[in-house]
């Protein structure tokens, strides 16, 4: 019977008040969305809601994946302490219908296509009881698939929309080794203005409806059920070109309904023809990294690196990232 009180009280603090020792991004249902994707936008300090030009565009803002020059894939993963895992994979193509009509008025809606997959995890969290004496070892996975689609009702203006789907999952919990997991399904709108050449304005309302559900009957007879919402966020974000051919500027505000508010800045220099500097800070943590192009047989190909701070880490992530055009 003790074995059992300390297996609640275990998955209640995985469920609800782990997250933050788990992920070290806090306790809230959005862990996963909340760990950031690819090196660029990592490097760039999460600046990215009016950043174009990439998958990890679109799932920063659904209506930046109408502004792709061309079809991309991107493909991550992060080094991370105390047995964690953390991997990305993103598409994305705009969408731009042919005409044979030549008045602009009459032209088809151009518009973006993306879909991404994330997954996380972590292993060998051990179960203690009060003397310290292990009884277990347990584990958590975090999957997240995406779908984004955007329209440009205008020459300068874009809107998007990503549903998105969670997997949430606890296997081997209680004395059965009873599986505990929840889905979630929520979607963000946004929408991308051009200002001017070389400047954008993106803003984004995030998790719309997504939550999820946990019952902890199979654990034990007097199980229970809980809801555990994700916080809304407001997003919006600048992003300039205009001042130097080579430089890229971002800023982000985001506001939640659950958090204080945060300032995310970004920067990419590109030193030469193939080859970018990267630089931000998000919320106080900086964060550094570099790009370089290159051809892969006739496509374009790049590799990317980002160095992120953690002040409440074990030690930094260091995020490697390949992305290619096709």
């Amino acid at each position: 019977m003790n074995k059992k009180i300390w297996q609640a009280a275990l998955l209640g603090v995985l469920l609800f008040g782990g997250k933050s020792a788990v992920f070290a991004q806090g306790g809230y249902a959005d862990v996963l969305l909340r760990m950031g994707v690819a090196s660029r936008s990592e490097a760039m300090g999460r600046a990215y809601t009016a950043v174009i030009g990439s998958p990890e565009s679109a799932f920063y803002n659904p209506a930046a994946s109408t502004a792709m020059e061309s079809r991309m894939i991107d493909l991550s993963i992060r080094a991370l302490p105390l047995d964690r895992s953390f991997s990305y994979v993103g598409f994305s193509t705009a969408i731009r219908p042919k005409s044979k009509n030549t008045d602009v008025q009459k032209q088809p809606l151009g518009g973006g296509l993306a879909l991404s997959w994330i997954r996380a995890g972590v292993s060998n969290i051990d179960g203690r009881d009060s003397d310290g004496e292990k009884f277990g070892s347990y584990s958590n996975s975090q999957n997240l698939v995406n779908f984004t689609f955007g329209l440009r009702p205008g020459e300068r203006v874009a809107i998007g929309m990503t549903a998105r789907l969670f997997w949430n999952r606890f296997p081997n919990i209680g004395e059965d080794d009873a599986t505990v997991s929840s889905r979630a399904f929520g979607f963000d709108l946004g929408t991308l203005i051009t200002l001017a050449d070389g400047l954008w304005l993106g803003a984004v309302y995030k998790n719309i409806n997504a939550k999820f559900s946990w019952d902890s009957g199979k654990l034990y007879e007097r199980g229970t059920s809980t809801i555990d919402r994700f916080p809304k966020h407001w997003r919006i974000g600048v992003a300039i070109s205009r001042l130097h051919k080579n430089f890229l500027f971002a800023l982000d505000l985001e506001s939640s309904d659950k958090q204080d508010p945060k300032l995310y800045a970004g920067g990419e220099y590109a030193i030469l023809p193939q080859a970018n500097l990267r630089a931000g800070i998000r919320d106080g943590n900086p964060a550094f990294g570099a790009a370089y192009r290159f051809a892969l047989g006739s496509r374009v190909s790049y590799l990317h690196y980002a160095f992120v701070a953690q002040p409440d880490e074990v030690s930094a992530e260091h995020i490697f990232s390949w992305s290619f055009q096709f």
